[in-house]
């Protein structure tokens, strides 16, 4: 059971290191803040939008 051990913290560090690497390589070019949407997510948006505001007039205030 001694290599599972091994197995586990060296497949740990070597998922850290890669990663280390990559953000390092490309330069860190990725930003994980909030991305452009692209335009079928902005007319889903505003699709889901119209569609809460027509429901909203139809069913009145009772």
């Amino acid at each position: 059971m001694h290599w599972v051990m091994w197995v586990f913290w060296g497949s740990i560090v070597t998922l850290l290191v890669g990663v280390y690497l990559v953000d390092f390589l490309t330069g860190r070019k990725y930003d994980f803040k909030e991305q452009e949407k692209s335009v079928n997510q902005n007319s889903a948006v505003a699709g889901s939008l119209r569609e809460v505001g027509r429901h909203d007039q139809q069913n009145g205030p009772f």
